[in-house]
């Protein structure tokens, strides 16, 4: 059973932080609210994003995600 998919924040959690200043104006409030969850979530979920923990499509997800990566914000894929 897969419990969900595991992510890191790209360059550590301080780089993660100095990089979201500097993309922001790339994200809107979807992916601003998504990066909330992620980051609860690094706390309270060792960096694994839950099956079934994000209201939005499969789709919606996966191009998120990709643009985060993209952004250099996170780095995902693995499934635990």
């Amino acid at each position: 059973m897969t419990k969900g998919l595991a992510f890191q924040f790209h360059g550590g959690t301080t780089a993660f932080i100095d990089r979201l200043t500097v993309v922001i104006n790339d994200l809107d409030d979807e992916d601003i609210q998504l990066l909330d969850q992620i980051t609860q979530w690094s706390w309270t979920n060792d960096c694994v994003i839950p099956n079934c923990g994000i209201q939005l499509s499969a789709e919606e997800v996966e191009q998120r995600l990709k643009k985060f990566s993209k952004l250099e914000l996170l780095d995902y894929g693995s499934r635990v």
